[in-house]
């Protein structure tokens, strides 16, 4: 049989174990960060296989067979946080079946806790800190020459039963240099994968990353894995993915994913004047940042095909942005999301309730801001403590912390402040969104888009799952 140099694995992760009751109405996108690597692993020589198992909804049985059909030297397997003990209990079984088989862990939570997850979980040999395209090269290098990994920047390794952790690897500057991501070693991404109810406009869709790192302040966000420095794909380059999208995959919506997208003023002009010009016939959402916008920059953006932008406002209380020092005057907030909506643009907030210093006076704030604002769509989940941010490690200071890897989604009730419980904060999130939802012009969009037969589907998931939250959830010890 022939060997394949490396298998990367997304672990599977159910629906319920990401979203909780409300995993009918989640977001379930292709694994860029592996597609990514992959590309640049197969640019360099080596061949590499993708083993998505969340899009293919393989058990841990078939996980490992397919894995080990593919004969490889050495697998590679992506953890958040959440995922982390079905990474380990797959790397188990190989192990196991195939003791002299390198595994190797990367992704954002071996980033954000290295050494304490080696020494929980012994089956990984190998983890990646941080970036993963160049590390990985390289150790795949040094691997098949038998040499010593004591120079390999950016490893955390076992060597004669000692853990050793080389000095980091600087970040990539000119993400340019790196290949498209290697759609083709997916899952057919435009059946496996899929937006949430009202994350689309036309299908098919895909999700896309263009930058790199956030040099933002905000106290709950991990900057492990890319650092706190932007770094970006140039407007050309973002152009050309877009039109290789479009041709070769029909995408005709594209969701941008990256974190500070509309931090470079400069970069995001060029390239909206890029898409107006090439008429790409594509249309884009994406994240964006309040204290950034302006009326012009939205204008452009409209023009360029943006329709719709989400916004993490995270809370409706001042006091809670200035402590998680989100650097949000909701002031201002009021009214980007008014400019936003005047030109033509769909709005969506992210909103989390449970912040460190979290109390009834502030929920009840966030909730005012919610009806009072122009959004047209929330988010609203729990605030967790995340591996590798300030609040993370000041958790137990302000609350009590269930700091249970398994359950940290966001989903979960893992942080109780001071002054709050359970109860409560499960009552405060049904409650602030039914009070949303429930509304006639909300309703009125879910009974437009259900004369879509395209979305059908999609649309009528989102709304039992809505429901199902609102009405029949219920409070478990397990949350």
């Amino acid at each position: 049989m022939e060997m394949t140099d490396t298998v990367l694995v997304n672990p599977l992760l159910t629906g319920e174990e990401r979203y909780g009751v409300l995993a009918g109405g989640g977001v379930y996108m292709p694994p860029l960060g592996l597609a990514n690597l992959a590309a640049f692993i197969r640019q360099q020589g080596y061949s590499v296989k993708i083993i998505d198992c969340c899009a293919l909804n393989l058990s841990l049985a078939d996980s490992v067979k397919t894995i080990l059909s593919c004969n490889p030297k050495y697998v590679g397997i992506t953890a958040a946080t959440i995922s982390i003990a079905k990474a380990a209990a797959l790397a188990k079984i190989l192990k196991e079946q195939k003791p002299n088989l390198k595994i190797i862990l990367g992704g954002c939570h071996i980033s954000a806790l290295s050494e304490q997850t080696m020494v929980v979980f012994p089956q990984f040999d190998i983890g990646v800190i941080g970036e993963g395209e160049l590390t990985v090269v390289e150790l795949l290098k040094v691997l098949e020459e038998k040499d010593s990994l004591d120079n390999v920047k950016g490893i955390i390794f076992r060597e004669d039963g000692i853990l050793k952790i080389n000095e980091p690897r600087p970040f990539i500057e000119n993400l340019d240099i790196l290949p498209f991501p290697a759609w083709d070693l997916l899952p057919d991404i435009t059946k496996f994968y899929r937006p949430s109810c009202f994350g689309f406009k036309r299908l098919p869709i895909t999700s896309l990353l263009t930058s790199r790192g956030c040099p933002m302040r905000c106290t709950f966000c991990s900057d492990s894995p890319f650092g706190k420095t932007s770094r970006a794909h140039s407007p050309e380059y973002v152009i050309e993915m877009m039109k290789f999208l479009h041709r070769h995959y029909n995408i005709k919506d594209i969701m941008i994913y990256d974190d500070t997208f509309v931090i470079n003023k400069q970069r995001l002009i060029r390239l909206c004047k890029l898409m107006s010009k090439e008429r790409l016939n594509l249309i884009w959402s994406c994240n964006g940042r309040i204290e950034l916008m302006t009326r012009e920059i939205l204008k452009l953006m409209k023009h360029a095909g943006c329709w719709a932008i989400a916004y993490g406002i995270e809370s409706g209380s001042q006091q809670i942005l200035d402590f998680i020092q989100k650097d949000i005057d909701l002031a201002k907030a009021y009214q980007v999301l008014k400019w936003t909506k005047e030109e033509g643009i769909l709005t969506k907030g992210y909103f989390m309730i449970g912040n460190l210093t979290e109390n009834k006076e502030s929920i009840r704030s966030t909730l005012n801001f919610i009806l009072n604002s122009d959004l047209d769509l929330l988010t609203l989940t729990y605030f967790t403590p995340l591996p590798g941010s300030l609040d993370y490690m000041r958790a137990n200071q302000y609350g009590t912390f269930n700091n249970d890897w398994h359950l940290l989604s966001f989903h979960n009730i893992v942080f109780i402040p001071y002054g709050l419980n359970k109860k409560t904060m499960h009552f405060y999130r049904r409650y602030l969104v039914r009070r949303f939802y429930l509304r006639p012009k909300i309703i009125l969009k879910f009974v437009k888009m259900l004369f879509n037969f395209r979305s059908f589907k999609l649309i009528l998931l989102g709304f039992f799952a809505l429901i199902n939250f609102v009405f029949l959830d219920k409070i478990t010890d397990s949350k």
